[in-house]
């Protein structure tokens, strides 16, 4: 199969060496230097301490446009998708979504093509540089259907070495958990800078992310509170010693996901009229350290 992937960030290197094994695959990046480096030098795969030089990967900047494929990936943060829909808007091959948060839904209702995905990445991934990428944490990718049949995406049938894929039969509720997970963990480790396991080790911090969750399961209306409360936990515990994406972002200067998280929250809050305290407070201190880059 031919797949594009629109995004050369941790996730789109990582699909990219992931997914080259088995496929055909073209990686459209930002700038053509990533690009050029890519196409020259090869994209290199860090696993459990040992690297791998992928040649077969063909890689080009997002100006020159989309080749035919036959699947394309998109794996950009929320906030650079609204650069991206004028180059995938017509486009009537199958697309697959791989964003953290809710409010890229509504972007998906303005593309032409018959066939949508949404997913959730559950892997670790760690971009090292423009071409190296490191795969932190084994996990799975959960796909749903937005628009179309499931049926149609093979990735759903292969058995990729350390790379699984599985259906889900709701969008809304697979997008639901993970930003639940998200939206407790991301903002309190990027605040307390800790790893995710602290919270949960560190008694005080516990209350916090205690109060986040109540606050936050009240807002969404959350079907099972107890669990969701329960996987969040042992999301935790499986990554204790990681330090999560919106804790690196904001180590590194760099902009956070934190719209697209609790972005997404405090507007549904507003719209139900509940309490958002916690959330506000915390998504203002991210904001904040956003502004000061870091």
């Amino acid at each position: 199969m031919r797949i594009g992937i629109i995004g050369g960030g941790a996730i789109g290197l990582l699909f990219a060496s992931r997914l080259s094994g088995n496929h055909s695959v073209t990686l459209y990046t930002r700038t053509m230097e990533q690009a050029s480096l890519i196409n020259r030098d090869g994209l290199c795969l860090i696993e459990n301490g040992e690297s791998r030089l992928l040649t077969g990967i063909v890689s080009k900047a997002m100006e020159e446009g989309t080749s035919s494929e036959d699947l394309i990936i998109i794996t950009v943060k929320q906030y650079h998708l609204s650069q991206i829909l004028p180059v995938i808007e017509r486009i009537q091959v199958p697309l697959l979504f791989l964003q953290n948060g809710y409010g890229h839904i509504s972007y998906l209702k303005q593309l032409q093509s018959p066939v949508i995905y949404v997913g959730v990445v559950e892997h670790g991934a760690l971009k090292h540089d423009q071409n190296t990428v490191e795969h932190t944490g084994l996990g799975i990718t959960r796909v749903a259907s937005f628009k179309g049949s499931l049926d149609q995406l093979s990735l759903l049938d292969e058995k990729i070495n350390r790379f699984p894929f599985s259906k889900s039969e709701n969008y809304h509720s697979m997008l639901i958990d993970k930003l639940v997970v998200n939206a407790v963990i991301n903002p309190l480790t990027a605040i307390l800078s800790v790893e995710n396991g602290k919270l949960i080790s560190n008694p005080f911090y516990y209350q916090l992310f205690q109060a986040l969750f109540e606050e936050i399961s009240a807002i969404l209306e959350l079907p099972n509170k107890m669990g969701a409360f329960e996987h969040v936990k042992s999301v935790c515990f499986a990554t204790a010693e990681n330090r999560s994406s919106m804790l690196k972002d904001i180590d590194n200067g760099r902009k956070t996901e934190i719209d697209a998280i609790l972005g997404y929250i405090l507007s549904e809050a507003k719209g139900k009229e509940k309490s958002d305290c916690v959330t506000a407070s915390l998504y203002k201190m991210v904001k904040g350290k956003e502004s000061q880059g870091g």
